[in-house]
């Protein structure tokens, strides 16, 4: 499964990539540390999967979400629990991780994402 990490803390990118790096189906593909580069991608590269911060400057996560005509599963990844109603209207929600990410919690999303 193809996906893509946008966090703008390279710390939290990291660590994604290295929860990812445990899950054999997925393939990190690029990282990004904000949504502009990202939506650039997407425009010419399609994904299975987003991992998608809330929290970032100029460009939320939610907003990021409303620009794009056909979303691929997204699980977001924040430090912030009070958006997870809210994140759960968007169809294309798939899950709603809460930093610091467990790999068991982690693999439980991937799990999700697989079915």
């Amino acid at each position: 499964m193809n996906c893509i990490i946008i966090d703008d803390e390279a710390t939290a990118r990291a660590i994604i990539l290295h929860l990812a790096t445990n899950i054999p189906s997925l393939n990190v593909l690029e990282e990004f540390p904000n949504a502009m580069q990202a939506i650039k991608y997407l425009n010419q590269n399609e994904v299975d999967l987003i991992f998608l911060d809330i929290h970032m400057p100029d460009f939320t996560g939610f907003d990021f979400i409303q620009t794009l005509k056909n979303p691929p599963k997204i699980i977001l990844t924040t430090s912030d629990a009070q958006f997870a109603i809210e994140a759960f209207e968007y169809e294309c929600m798939l899950d709603y991780l809460v930093k610091p990410i467990a790999l068991p919690r982690f693999e439980k999303a991937i799990q999700k994402a697989n079915s």
